[in-house]
């Protein structure tokens, strides 16, 4: 019988997800005793796997408002931001981002529902709405200045008919 070849990238992958595993375990001990830290967990380890495989340039905080340049309200609290390079030190602290200096915001959810589907869909609409509108080419109408994502460690739908398409549907 021929040895079994090593599939580097597969085993690379594997372990990466092994460790994400691990902390999803020790997260949901939590979540029964505790809901608010095991939230503020599960975000900082988001933003721990980000902090990871970003360029070290890029800025990744907790918790916070995205402000536009207009003066209206912030949007509603985001769990994991993305700072571009070239965000100012000073107002880092202030858990109010200038909007032109997000790259991404992120949702985090300890197990992923239809209603928090529904939220990250409002919550988006609010966050690009404090960018102004982007004319001209189809590059510029696609493409917005910040990438609006939800992360969770679980979902809730399970049986047979479980499928990535009709989980969303």
């Amino acid at each position: 019988m021929p040895e079994e070849k090593t599939h580097y990238l597969s085993e690379f992958m594997r372990q990466l997800s092994d460790e994400m595993s691990a902390e999803y375990n020790h997260i949901q001990k939590w979540v029964t005793l505790d809901p608010g830290t095991a939230g503020d967990q599960i975000e900082e380890n988001w933003a721990e796997i980000l902090r990871g495989w970003l360029p070290s340039t890029y800025k990744v905080v907790t918790k916070g408002k995205i402000i536009g340049q207009d003066g209206e309200p912030p949007s509603p609290q985001v769990d994991v931001l993305v700072l571009k390079d070239v965000y100012p030190q000073k107002p880092l602290n202030k858990k109010l981002y200038l909007a032109a200096g997000v790259a991404a915001a992120f949702e985090c959810k300890t197990t992923l529902t239809a209603a928090h589907i529904a939220e990250a869909m409002e919550t988006c609409v609010k966050i690009k709405n404090l960018y102004p509108v982007r004319e001209g080419t189809p590059y510029k109408e696609l493409h917005t200045p910040i990438a609006y994502g939800l992360l969770a460690h679980s979902h809730s739908w399970q049986g047979e008919n479980s499928t990535p398409e009709n989980n969303i549907e």
